[in-house]
């Protein structure tokens, strides 16, 4: 029996119908690749959006690390138990008890992400994102990736609490024309240094910093 219980009501019941129809041999109506496709798009963006705006000290490689480890098959696929019953309920009712594969459900997870897209705009995406994604995994995804999302601030702690020194920044260069330029800067701690680069100089410095804890962080291993 249909179980309707979502949390987001569809104006286009069509669009729910195709998101939870999984690809098959001689299927004949619509399965769910392209809204899979597009859903896919909703979530990095709503992912982005949300990091962005929860790590304003991250640069584009931090962010970009957390997005993957959110984003993932395995890390989507942790969090289809959130959107139950009601998610496997109507993935039984459109597949007629069809059996599929586990990859066949984070998709479907994605296109019901683009079926609310189309349906409801960003507001209707968010009622399903959110269900999905709690605050606490953006708030421990850093350490999930292994990244520091404020390098600057653990090369800072590291130097004061191991050589009572500071780290030392330096421009190096900068590149390219006025609308997008590359800066390049050094990090340097107690004679040894990383370099970083980035659109901005404080991204560079940034990086610097994150490559210079690796670096640290190696040589103690």
């Amino acid at each position: 029996m249909f179980n309707a219980n979502f949390p987001y009501v569809f104006k286009d019941f069509a669009l729910l119908k195709t998101a939870l129809t999984v690809p098959a041999p001689n299927r004949q109506e619509p399965d769910n690749q392209r809204l899979e496709f597009l859903g896919d798009a909703v979530l990095q963006l709503l992912v982005s959006d949300t990091l962005y705006t929860r790590y304003p000290e991250a640069d584009e490689g931090v962010l970009t690390d957390m997005r993957i480890h959110l984003v993932s098959g395995q890390g989507l696929l942790q969090r289809i138990p959130h959107l139950d019953p009601a998610f496997h309920d109507s993935l039984h009712y459109f597949n007629r008890g069809k059996m599929w594969k586990t990859k066949a459900e984070v998709d479907a997870v994605e296109a019901l992400l683009g079926a609310a897209w189309l349906d409801g705009g960003m507001e209707a995406a968010k009622v399903f994102f959110t269900l999905l994604y709690t605050d606490a995994d953006f708030d421990g995804v850093s350490h999930c990736t292994g990244v520091s999302d404020n390098p600057k601030g653990e090369l800072q702690q590291y130097a004061q609490r191991f050589l009572q020194t500071e780290p030392l920044y330096q421009l190096l260069r900068r590149e390219g024309p006025d609308h997008a330029p590359n800066f390049f800067c050094s990090a340097t701690l107690n004679g040894t240094s990383a370099e970083g680069s980035g659109s901005t100089r404080k991204a560079a410095e940034m990086m610097a910093a994150r490559n210079l804890l690796a670096l640290l962080h190696e040589a103690t291993s």
